[in-house]
């Protein structure tokens, strides 16, 4: 009988497995556990940090069953481990000087990294939108240091997110780009979050060593479904074997895609789930 066992389903969290306002969607959860049930290996895909995952959901080791893909693939992280089982650090001089040329463009955009316990601001430049950032997260660690302290010698820091308003972030983000060219890669995770990886590091990189990290495990190779709703998720829709976009996705995100899902408020995942398996033969 056809099963899940081969199957590795990556999903973003914010706009896709989680509703609206990061509510849980009882929908989500049930298939989840029948996918898993049925053998499947279910990992979030996701900009947020592991601090972040475990405020969000407190249950993050009975829900995921494979290694969770953090920092928009910067940081992958075994949750009943509790260790990271692959990092892809930024260059430490390249951050500080993106942090410098962002606060030279525009005065109302803040800039916070993240690094292994938390993140890492200026405490010089902290613009309300940045501000509300750090009051809404106080539970995780944030040092605020002038940016010509930051102490780069062993430093291991993994995104920067550029936060702000959507009109800022779209006038700064050429500028960036064409500042640092091929070193970084660039993304959107929202209209109000820019965020800047290390060269290479992308949900797909970190997407692929995760199945392939199963599959030396397991003995067979994966099938891998991504999931998501946004610019970042594009690398890992394009890169996976099967993709799925809820409805409010971009519409770059859903052209991208080979299922469309209902919205993330409704259950989407529990959608792309019930599809996989008429797609699949598998008898849930």
């Amino acid at each position: 009988m056809a099963d899940f066992r081969n199957v590795l389903i990556a999903t973003d969290l914010d706009g896709t497995f989680f509703g609206i306002r990061t509510r849980l969607v009882e929908r989500n959860l049930q298939a989840v556990e029948r996918f898993k049930a049925l053998g499947g290996h279910f990992t979030a895909a996701t900009g947020r940090i592991r601090q972040n995952i475990i405020r969000s959901i407190p249950y993050h080791n009975d829900l995921f069953n494979a290694p969770l893909i953090t920092a928009n693939g910067a940081y992958i992280w075994d949750g009943k481990a509790d260790r990271a089982v692959n990092k892809t650090a930024m260059d430490p001089v390249l951050v500080r000087d993106a942090v410098r040329y962002i606060h030279e463009l525009h005065p109302n955009v803040g800039v916070r990294v993240s690094t292994e316990n938390g993140f890492l601001a200026d405490v010089n430049h902290i613009p309300p939108a940045l501000r509300s950032d750090i009051e809404r997260m106080a539970s995780i660690e944030s040092v605020l240091l002038p940016v010509d302290e930051w102490e780069t010698d062993g430093a291991q820091w993994f995104k920067l997110v550029a936060r702000g308003d959507a009109a800022d972030l779209a006038a700064i983000r050429p500028l960036v780009e064409a500042r640092f060219g091929d070193a970084l890669e660039y993304s959107t995770s929202s209209p109000a979050y820019y965020e800047l990886q290390a060269k290479g590091c992308t949900k797909a990189s970190a997407m692929r060593f995760v199945a392939d990290r199963l599959a030396a495990e397991l003995g067979h190779p994966m099938l891998t479904v991504a999931v998501g709703d946004h610019e970042n998720d594009l690398p890992m829709l394009r890169a996976a074997d099967l993709s799925g976009s809820p409805e409010n996705a971009l519409d770059a995100v859903k052209a991208a895609t080979r299922f469309h899902l209902c919205h993330c408020d409704d259950g989407a995942i529990a959608d792309l789930i019930e599809k996989l398996a008429v797609h699949l033969g598998v008898k849930m």
